[in-house]
């Protein structure tokens, strides 16, 4: 077994398809890349956690360059740091929200963004060349860094959007074992919220207390956890810390697509402008944009896609459907801290409301997503689709096609051999029919 290796990172399972030596070599191509200094490395809570960190300081030494250990912070606090005076970048090891045996490293620029797509490109070139070590004299010294969760909160508190004050509130956060677990609930207390904590531990043999990915279907404990403590919201996270989903105070869990639509509607509320989801992103987050009179633009989906649209319209705020919230006027990336702030903020700004309320005060849509091998490429189903279906409304990640109440869109994965198929609507038949349609494809691509 291999790992799966982009311009943007590695990850595997640890053992199996990600060993040690993969990851001091791809550290190590990092390190060539970014140049030699200081690059901080941020770890989630896996059993795998430390292993991978000692390989990557290994490979980063290696090239000249100086690991600053941040220790167990989520994602957005690794960019952050990244962003400091003379900082060349960051690594951060996690694999977001795949499941415990999985590990991976995502890879941050100065400036605080995924590595943009020509440094990923001249990652891939160094992956495959004869990388200069250093020597004695040149070779990185190791060290650390404490106080990085507390300096993100406080850069959380100085948002000027942000609703420090207000009405009593109380909420149950779902840690997920991850590395929000010291984060969350510094930011509750500091917003001065009354908190819960369930989920907060890996278990002993390594594993998350729940499914990993924050979904409708793995948050029943969270959505009874709100009912019993009679709370006004329920936060769960990802692994990693930098996604948020939501459970209402009657325990519905709304999912996270309304995460992205609740922080559009909030900040534009007090910061009119343009936003930016991607493609795949519900149409919810459009209509939060209409509401303020504001414009929505779609990106190619991943992060890096969504900041460099963001930075083309000059949007300030945005994210991705999966319940990754970003403000540009506080760092270009997703942080599960400014999702909570925007909630917080929201139900503070209208104290007779509530998370539920404002959630019913939009459309309902349905959402279906469905994958499918493909191994032999997009281009001879991308043909047969053009066939079928028409010109596409936008053909930057695949083909994504507007709808009456609605949008598909059909993109190969990036990561693995398949292709993908979401389509959002208010009328299911919209749905069935672009479906019905897609499956014919597959079978003449098959067929043929």
């Amino acid at each position: 077994m291999k790992p799966i290796i982009s311009g943007s990172g590695i990850r595997g399972i640890f053992g199996a398809s990600l060993n040690i030596t993969d990851v001091v070599n791809f550290a190590s191509a990092f390190g060539v890349l970014v140049g030699s200094g200081p690059v901080v490395v941020g770890r989630d809570t896996r059993r795998s956690g430390p292993a991978v960190e000692a390989a990557v300081t290994a490979g980063l030494m290696s090239v000249g360059c100086d690991p600053v250990l941040l220790g167990i912070v989520p994602t957005p606090t690794v960019q952050l740091e990244a962003m400091g005076e003379g900082v060349r970048g960051g690594i951060a090891i996690t694999s977001s929200h795949n499941p415990g045996e999985w590990n991976a490293l995502k890879l941050i620029g100065a400036d605080g963004i995924f590595l943009r797509s020509p440094d990923r490109k001249r990652l891939i070139t160094l992956l495959g060349s004869d990388m200069k070590q250093a020597d004695y004299r040149t070779v990185g010294i190791p060290g650390e860094l404490k106080g990085s969760v507390e300096r993100h909160i406080e850069g959380l508190l100085s948002i000027p959007w942000l609703r420090r004050e207000g009405r009593p509130l109380k909420a149950v956060l779902d840690l997920t074992g991850g590395a929000a677990a010291a984060f969350a609930p510094m930011l509750m207390e500091r917003l001065g919220v009354d908190y819960t904590v369930i989920n907060a531990e890996m278990t002993s043999a390594g594993d998350f207390p729940r499914v990993a990915e924050p979904t409708v279907e793995s948050l029943s404990e969270l959505s009874g956890a709100v009912i019993n403590e009679r709370a006004d919201v329920g936060f769960a996270f990802d692994p990693d810390g930098d996604r948020l989903a939501m459970v209402d105070e009657n325990g519905r869990i709304i999912g996270e697509d309304y995460t992205v639509a609740l922080a559009i509607d909030f900040i534009l509320s007090v910061r009119p402008g343009p936003a930016v989801v991607n493609l795949s992103t519900s149409r919810l987050a459009e209509d939060a944009a209409a509401k303020h009179g504001c414009r929505l633009f779609r990106s190619p989906v991943g992060e890096v896609n969504v900041v460099e649209e963001m930075e083309k319209v000059g949007a300030f705020t945005g994210g991705e459907g999966n319940g990754g919230v970003i403000d540009r006027d506080f760092h270009a990336g997703r942080d599960s801290g400014v999702a909570m702030a925007c909630a917080i903020s929201l139900l503070r700004e209208n104290p007779d409301s509530s998370i539920g309320e404002w959630a019913d005060s939009y459309p309902s849509y349905t959402m279906f997503k469905k994958k499918f091998p493909l191994d032999t490429g997009f281009d001879a189903l991308r043909a047969e689709l053009l066939a079928q279906y028409g010109p596409a409304d936008d053909t930057r990640d695949g083909l994504w096609y507007r709808r009456e109440g609605g949008w598909m869109h059909i993109r190969p994965s990036g990561t693995e051999p398949v292709v993908r198929f979401i389509a959002e609507n208010r009328d299911n038949s919209y749905i069935e029919k672009d479906f019905g349609i897609f499956r014919e494809a597959m079978e003449s691509i098959c067929v043929e």
